[in-house]
């Protein structure tokens, strides 16, 4: 995969991004949290400038790939922080490195109601001709709020339509066999759920699986947390490394 690093910190934070999304996505947060982490910010396969080649896109095949990644880095735990997709699969490469704290930045894991509806709607139009205009729609209305629909917004959109079919198609058609309450209940560190103005998650059953779980809320931002309110992000997550026991 390929990873841009940037940071003079010794502490390895590692950012994942979302669904057709990529590393670059993290840039601006890298440069506040540089002075005291090093920050990874890999391409999974098939995003960005990572190649999808022969693999197959699933959430289990992204979690063991970020675990060799970890592992080929020699990276001794670290801290992960995920964006939407990324968050639930730092929540379940927990279960196979060892890492010092997760960040989720309205990951869907657990997934809220309206999540999951999303995600069928999606599906069915999968094998429509239109299948990519749809989708566009649906990420505008979803995941931004009217004051964020600008530039920035439609960059993203683009490059997420832009996808190959085979990542496009993985998440709706799996994100239904997730199992939360199995993935959660290996999470032994502590977790930071950071959701947007209408949550990904379902904060009662987080609250219910994991040890260590911490909730706060950015009312005044769409799903992109960490693009329309970073420094809201920044300050929270900050606080919440802060309050780790050693």
């Amino acid at each position: 995969m390929r990873c841009e690093e940037f940071g003079s910190g010794s502490e390895p934070l590692v950012c994942l991004h979302g669904w057709g999304c990529c590393g670059e996505q993290f840039t601006a947060l890298a440069e506040e949290f540089g002075c005291d982490y090093r920050v990874y910010m890999p391409d999974l396969p098939g995003h960005g400038l990572s190649p999808l080649g022969d693999f197959d896109p699933g959430f289990e095949t992204y979690s063991e790939a970020l675990a060799e990644f970890i592992a080929a880095k020699e990276l001794k735990k670290p801290i992960l922080l995920g964006h939407s997709m990324g968050g639930v699969l730092a929540l379940m490469t927990a279960s196979r490195v060892e890492v010092r704290a997760i960040v989720s930045l309205d990951g869907s894991l657990p997934a809220a109601a309206h999540a999951l509806a999303g995600q069928t709607a999606i599906r069915s139009w999968l094998d429509t001709p239109d299948f990519r205009v749809r989708l566009a729609g649906a990420l505008r209305e979803a995941f931004f709020l009217p004051h964020e629909r600008d530039e920035r917004c439609e960059s993203i959109i683009r490059r997420m339509c832009a996808a190959p079919e085979a990542v496009l198609r993985f998440l709706p058609e799996k994100i239904s066999s997730l199992r939360p309450a199995e993935i959660l209940s290996q999470v032994r560190v502590p977790v930071l759920f950071v959701g947007a103005s209408n949550p990904r998650f379902d904060a009662e059953s987080a609250a219910e699986l994991v040890r260590d779980a911490h909730f706060r809320q950015i009312p005044t931002a769409g799903h992109f947390l960490h693009i329309y309110a970073l420094a809201e992000v920044c300050n929270l997550t900050r606080r919440f490394l802060a309050g780790l026991a050693g």
